[in-house]
């Protein structure tokens, strides 16, 4: 129950505070993402050292899947990304990816890995399954009020 209460007021603050707590973050994340995979191998900073290559894959997509499906659920410009973010996500998380691992094919000491690919893919779904969850869960509870009224 404390989940979905946790969940409930990150939906909330998303929805609130759009720009500031999800758009600004997951622009600033994905940047990062994108420099640490450009840094050649000898030069990654040493505090992600700590875990496999590819629990930094699964983590990293999942939380770029997490705050990307829900700035896509809650942008008001194009309709059907809204309607399926879920999908636009993974469609776009699965791009990303492949291009990626491409990416470091031309970055010294890094290389393409498929087990890297899915990795992401796998952490990518994830996050999706959990912010589209904590989606859900919201339309559920304001689906319930309307129905009161």
């Amino acid at each position: 129950m404390q989940l979905a209460s946790l969940g409930n007021r990150l939906y909330k603050l998303f929805e609130t505070h759009k720009k500031k707590f999800l758009y600004i973050p997951l622009a600033f994340y994905w940047l990062v993402i994108f420099i640490l995979t450009s840094l050649p191998g000898n030069s990654i900073p040493r505090l992600i050292l700590g875990f496999s290559d590819k629990a930094k894959h699964f983590g990293a997509y999942l939380v770029l899947s997490f705050l990307l499906n829900f700035a896509l659920h809650f942008q008001s410009k194009y309709k059907i990304s809204n309607k399926y973010s879920a999908s636009f996500t993974f469609l776009i998380i699965s791009i990303y990816g492949l291009l990626d691992e491409i990416h470091q094919i031309f970055v010294p000491g890094r290389y393409f890995e498929w087990f890297d690919f899915l990795a992401d893919l796998i952490g990518g779904l994830i996050g999706i399954f959990i912010s589209q969850w904590i989606i859900n869960q919201n339309k559920k509870n304001s689906d319930f009020g309307t129905e009161l009224l």
